[in-house]
C-alpha cells in the first residue's frame, strides 16, 4: 500500500524533525491532533526533558501531539498504540489480535464509541502489518 501524504502533512513531519533530531516514520491527523510514529529508540529524545519539545511543538501548531514509538512486533508497536490505555495481555496469531483488558473501564476506552477507537487502530496497524481482525476481551 502507498502512502501519500498532503503539503500539510508534510510541512509538520520536517517541523517535528528539525526540532526533534528524531526520524518520523508516519505521521496521522486525528480529530484535530497529530500522531508521530517515530523510529525505534527515538521516543524520549521527542518528547524531551519534561515533554519540553512536545509542548514546544502543541504552541507552534496549535493542535494536540501524541508521539508513538514503531516497534518491529505487532504487540508491543499495538501497546505503544493504545498507551495510556492498559492491556493485560496482548496477542497475535491468524492474523488476529487479541487484547485482553483488566475492568470495563480500559475495554470501552480501546473499543469507543460505535467502534471508533478499534477501527482507527486497525487502521494503523494495517499500514505495517496484516491484520485481519482486532478482538477485546
Amino acid at each position: 500500500m502507498k502512502i501519500v501524504y498532503n503539503q500539510k502533512l508534510m510541512k509538520y513531519m520536517i517541523l517535528f524533525e528539525n526540532l526533534t533530531h528524531v526520524k518520523v516514520k508516519d505521521i496521522y491527523s486525528r480529530n484535530g491532533s497529530l500522531w508521530f510514529i517515530v523510529q525505534k529508540g527515538g521516543m524520549f529524545r521527542a518528547v524531551g526533558k519534561n515533554g519540553e519539545k512536545v509542548k514546544k511543538i502543541e504552541n507552534m501548531v496549535k493542535k494536540k501531539i501524541k508521539i508513538i514509538e514503531y516497534d518491529d512486533n505487532v504487540c508491543k508497536f499495538s501497546s505503544h498504540l493504545i498507551y495510556p490505555v492498559k492491556a493485560k495481555n496482548i496477542e497475535f496469531n491468524d492474523n488476529n489480535l487479541v487484547f485482553e483488558c483488566e475492568d470495563s473501564k480500559s475495554k470501552g476506552l480501546l473499543i469507543g464509541r460505535d467502534r471508533k477507537n478499534l477501527k482507527e487502530l486497525k487502521e494503523v496497524l494495517s499500514r505495517y502489518f496484516k491484520v485481519d481482525d482486532i478482538i477485546v476481551r
